[in-house]
């Protein structure tokens, strides 16, 4: 029963954290030092194409008007997040299948909003930028 309650605990704060990164668009903005430019902001998902794929679901997408396209990944974890080979590999896959299904011609950026950070790794150099909980608490 423990066990139950720590996962349901986890999901409710990974939502949670989710929530809360939503209703700082503009201090992520700030941190991506992009104030200044217009932007559009919205999740994005598209369905599975059959019973072999998962599909792909993308938490802040910020569409930029200076031709580039921020695709946000909200994680929650209480130390650094650290992006392993399997979670690099799906975060590869999730920005070419948004470039094949919208296909946009923006360059786009994977950006990380986590609690703490990203751990500096082998595969912390795919990722573009990051936003912390610090910086959504930014004036």
């Amino acid at each position: 029963m423990a066990e139950y309650n720590v996962s349901r605990c986890r999901i409710w704060c990974g939502h949670a954290f989710e929530r809360v990164a939503l209703q700082h668009i503009g201090q992520i903005k700030a941190k991506l030092g992009i104030s200044g430019v217009i932007t559009r902001v919205y999740g994005w998902r598209c369905r599975p194409s059959d019973d072999n794929d998962t599909g792909t679901q993308i938490d802040l997408v910020i569409d930029r008007d200076d031709r580039v396209t921020n695709l946000c990944e909200v994680k929650y974890r209480k130390g650094e997040f650290a992006i392993d080979d399997k979670y690099d590999m799906q975060l590869q896959s999730h920005r070419e299948t948004f470039i094949e299904e919208t296909g946009t011609t923006n360059a786009v950026h994977l950006t990380m909003i986590t609690v703490n950070g990203v751990r500096r790794n082998a595969n912390w150099n795919d990722v573009q930028s990051e936003v912390t909980l610090d910086d959504l608490f930014r004036d």
